[in-house]
């Protein structure tokens, strides 16, 4: 195994369980941006942005570790909004909840009867975190933010967003409501030119929306199932697939027709590359799987474990990994680990607290193993919390660094191998040739 811990940053009471990387400062190198919240709500406390090795740039908010911990995907990202060439900071500041359904007693707050004011896309500098502007938005909208181009601007300046399961919303650049679609949102729209008129269209994994809000496609999704991961992708003729997660994985083409289907226990993460040389792109997913009965007690039929899969774009299933007992909540990330021109491999973590992540080649094989790190004044209980786990390339090697991030620390691992470079050669001291 190759891997190298390069850094294990201290997160003080900042840690969070939801991560963004950019350029924040204008110096080309990345930096971290920490998001905490009130677990069981998408509304953020705490923003703190932070070089790759741990030194705070900024705060806003009051840190606290008791919101570090997420349950859903929060409404922030990294951009470079105004197009001035340095990034901000967006982030949603939620509306009131002035009155909540009368059913709505749990813990998790998804959404409200009646609110109070609107929802504020916040708008801050990305090297000071100081406030520059904001943006109005429908009151619910307030569960993530997806940033396209819906007014063929050239530029992808305009928002996608929407509420936890019920509306989406595509707002201008100036804050204009284009339009609005009430169906099965599931966790995460994705977007992509797919007719090629300049302008996005979003895809919501059981229906298509074009730039207008017209509605291109939509299927009605089983009972009680919502989608879990989209992915949009090319391919080499120029056509594009739609391929969405729910109970199973799922192909369409642009028409909405399903090309293929694979009934699965829960398709949670679905993963487009290029992993192996068999066919030009592979599709991975995870099968969740098994869950144990005191996570959710309806679903204590679920005997098979965790399984990555690999198929080929046609459906094709080319080879299956079961994960290690406890890996019910198993996730993946596709990265590009050995740099190069070396094909893609997946990343598996959550794999239950005594399992290692580790990185599977587009053969099937586990090619490197490691763990979460955390500083050495951190408790035995703060080991045990949960972490996520993302890539970028950190250094601009061409390679992926793996950032383990959780409330209560994060650590960067690299792959340590040499990279494979083409052979020089007619070498001499006269460096014209």
């Amino acid at each position: 195994m190759s891997t190298h811990q390069v850094n294990c940053l201290d997160v003080k009471d900042f840690g969070a369980e939801t991560l963004r990387i950019g350029d924040l400062t204008g110096d080309g190198a990345p930096d971290f941006l920490f998001t905490q919240s009130v677990y069981g709500t998408r509304s953020i406390t705490c923003l703190t942005a932070t070089d790759i090795s741990g030194n705070i740039l900024w705060q806003q908010g009051n840190p606290s570790r008791d919101n570090g911990r997420i349950y859903s995907d929060l409404p922030v990202q990294i951009y470079d909004w105004d197009g001035d060439g340095c990034n901000e900071v967006l982030y949603i500041r939620q509306a009131e909840y002035a009155e909540l359904f009368d059913n709505d007693d749990s813990f998790y707050i998804e959404r409200a009867k009646r609110y109070k004011g609107q929802a504020l896309m916040v708008v801050l500098d990305g090297e000071t975190g100081k406030e520059k502007d904001s943006v109005e938005l429908p009151a619910p909208a307030d569960d993530c933010i997806l940033i396209a181009d819906l007014t063929g601007r050239g530029r992808r300046e305009d928002l996608v967003v929407k509420d936890r399961y019920w509306n989406m919303w595509g707002i201008s650049h100036e804050g204009k409501e284009l339009w609005h679609w009430a169906g099965s949102t599931g966790h995460y729209p994705a977007v992509a030119d797919l007719d090629g008129d300049g302008k996005d269209e979003v895809f919501v994994g059981y229906a298509l929306i074009d730039d207008q809000g017209d509605v291109l496609f939509d299927h009605e999704p089983a009972k009680g199932e919502h989608q879990d991961a989209t992915y949009i992708v090319q391919l080499d003729d120029g056509s594009w697939r739609l391929l969405f997660g729910n109970g199973g994985i799922h192909c369409l083409d642009v028409d909405g027709n399903k090309l293929w289907h694979h009934p699965l226990k829960e398709a949670q993460h679905v993963v487009v590359g290029h992993f192996r040389s068999d066919s030009p792109i592979q599709v991975m997913a995870i099968d969740r799987g098994h869950r144990p009965k005191e996570i959710t007690a309806h679903r204590s039929d679920w005997k098979e474990p965790a399984t990555l899969i690999c198929y080929d774009i046609d459906g094709n299933e080319i080879w299956r990994r079961e994960q290690p007992d406890g890996s019910w909540n198993a996730a993946i990330v596709g990265l590009d680990w050995l740099g190069g021109n070396s094909f893609q491999s997946v990343l598996v973590y959550s794999r239950g607290p005594e399992n290692p992540a580790v990185i599977y080649d587009g053969e099937g094989e586990v090619i490197d193993v490691f763990r979460m790190e955390y500083t050495a004044d951190r408790t035995e209980e703060d080991r045990q919390s949960h972490f996520y786990v993302t890539r970028a390339d950190l250094w601009g090697d061409s390679r992926d660094e793996v950032v383990f991030f959780g409330s209560r620390g994060a650590c960067i691992y690299s792959n340590s191998r040499p990279l494979n470079i083409p052979t020089l050669y007619n070498n001499n001291l006269y460096q014209g040739m």
